[in-house]
């Protein structure tokens, strides 16, 4: 697997990196998402329909594998339990890039995801366990908001999603039982998230990212204008 995103529920990898997840799967990289609870209960929601909103979601965004841990929403704790979970789909699918949540939330279940992921990379690593899989440290680690905070964030970089950004959208709106009745409040926000970081890269819309250490170029031309 090319890259494994990691997220605390259903619709989050959507909101925070369905742009930059089409625009890998376009280009023929293989993706994973990794969901630690199912999301419910909702007030409109039920754990079927989420997850089957969840697999037409993958589906619009071209997602190869799209795993459940069936961890408790609301009540999520950085636990070894789940630490070694996580750890063990990195050891099984050697992702190349890991992508978490960013952290800086209102939502405490998002801050446990982002803590439990940087951990889980630690124990992925891990010799002389009963984890399954082989030994195995994921290369790289960069992170995606999906915050309930009011606040800008300086992403690291920003990704051109312009080509792709209606299949974000698409894939967001899928989860009927969360955003009924509010479709196009969600498509405004999402909308004018994007071309605020877009403007920043002098594109139509983009997507940011966050790096919890520096990050490497191994080829400085990809840093030229298209």
């Amino acid at each position: 697997m090319d890259v494994l995103v990691i997220a605390a529920h259903p619709d989050d990898a959507e909101i925070g990196l369905g742009g930059t997840i089409a625009r890998w799967t376009d280009e023929g990289l293989s993706v994973g998402i990794v969901d630690i609870t199912d999301g419910e209960p909702t007030p409109h929601g039920t754990r079927e329909k989420r997850l089957a909103e969840a697999g037409r979601a993958a589906e619009v965004l071209g997602v190869r594998e799209r795993v459940l841990l069936d961890f408790p929403n609301r009540y999520l704790m950085d636990t070894v339990e789940l630490r070694q979970s996580i750890a063990e789909v990195m050891r099984i699918h050697h992702p190349r890039l890991v992508l978490a949540p960013l952290g800086l939330d209102q939502h405490p279940d998002h801050v446990v995801a982002a803590a439990v992921v940087r951990h889980a990379r630690f124990y992925a690593k891990l010799s002389k366990t009963d984890m399954v899989g082989d030994s195995y440290y994921p290369p790289a680690l960069l992170q995606f908001a999906t915050s309930h905070l009011r606040k800008v964030f300086q992403p690291t970089a920003v990704v051109d999603v312009s080509d792709v950004f209606q299949r974000k959208l698409e894939a967001v709106l899928t989860y009927s039982t969360q955003f009924s009745g509010r479709e196009e409040r969600v498509r405004d926000t999402l909308t004018a998230t994007a071309r605020f970081y877009g403007v920043r890269i002098g594109v139509p819309y983009g997507e940011p990212i966050f790096s919890p250490e520096e990050l490497a170029i191994w080829d400085p031309a990809t840093l030229l204008p298209g």
